[in-house]
């Protein structure tokens, strides 16, 4: 009878540790999801009062330049500033020697999973390249580029078909002209990466190729056309669309903008827009879903130096 209440007892005092570890671990738990809603908030909170400094200079003489000293106070690598209206997307955007360290560290320069917007080390902040390429994390709520992966549906273009993203020392328009899911690494292609980041000369050799690989990918036509010496603005995100359930994708999700031409209406006319039948996917994704790659043995186009 002894034995049995020693066992009863050990049993007990069993059950209460666990019980007390199982409380210290929701308490735990708790004050770090706590911890993490309020350092979002504040985040939020930086980034609105950010863009509240931003004001604009008008003179006589010239046209309205934006004023983003007060950023530029904050990070003196700030390049311009991106916005999507009517999305989450109202960023200032940054630019440092490579295109790694923003990747994990935020405009503070903290470390930061989440990252900050960038802009590829290689393109001019100035003097715009004929491709810009800006790029942000697609964070899985409403941070940075998240909301890039819904413009994998055609009615999400529909209702925010244009782009701002303006300099230090303009304002520009951009029209959203293809949207496109493409592989990081070579592997999930049949050895091939698609250069949509080529931020050269775009002229040419160069846009032919360029815009036949753009037509063939997109997801959908937006009414939008794309002529030899447009400015083009590439938005760049990972996407999770083509991971399967033993293997995680290196793949982003690519959204291709073009300057508002001289005297040209900022409107666009989203009734001319309609689905791609058959858009180009790496191979990563015939794979995936057991489909035969009709693009398998297409001629593989690498941008040249002109």
């Amino acid at each position: 009878m002894e034995n049995d209440n020693k066992k009863k007892n050990t049993k007990n005092i069993i059950r209460i540790i666990i019980l007390i570890i199982c409380a210290i671990v929701f308490i735990v738990s708790a004050v770090f999801l706590v911890k993490y809603f309020l350092d979002q908030k504040e985040e939020e909170q930086y980034y609105e009062d950010l863009a509240d400094q931003v004001s604009e200079v008008v003179s006589e003489e010239e046209e309205p330049k934006p004023d983003y000293s007060a950023v530029v106070a904050e990070n003196a690598e700030t390049v311009g500033w991106i916005t999507i209206p009517d999305t989450n997307i109202n960023y200032p955007v940054v630019q440092t020697v490579d295109n790694k360290y923003y990747l994990t560290h935020n405009f503070e320069d903290e470390y930061d999973t989440y990252g900050a917007i960038y802009m590829d080390y290689r393109n001019n902040a100035v003097d715009l390249d004929s491709n810009t390429i800006i790029y942000g994390h697609n964070c899985y709520n409403t941070k940075m580029f998240s909301d890039i992966a819904n413009y994998k549906d055609i009615e999400y273009f529909k209702e925010h078909p244009i782009v701002e993203f303006n300099t230090l020392e303009s304002y520009y328009t951009w029209k959203i002209c293809a949207v496109f899911i493409t592989n990081q690494i070579a592997s999930e292609d049949n050895g091939y990466v698609f250069n949509f980041i080529y931020p050269g000369n775009m002229e040419s050799v160069n846009f032919e190729g360029y815009t036949a690989e753009l037509n063939k990918r997109t997801l959908y036509y937006t009414g939008v056309d794309l002529q030899e010496g447009d400015k083009v603005l590439t938005l760049s995100s990972c996407i999770r669309t083509l991971d399967t359930s033993n293997y995680r994708a290196k793949t982003s999700i690519v959204v291709v903008a073009r300057l508002l031409r001289d005297g040209e209406d900022a409107t666009v006319d989203t009734d001319a827009a309609y689905e791609n039948p058959n858009p180009k996917y790496p191979q990563q994704y015939y794979s995936k879903y057991g489909k035969t790659n009709p693009y398998k043995d297409d001629e593989k186009w690498y941008p040249v130096e002109v």
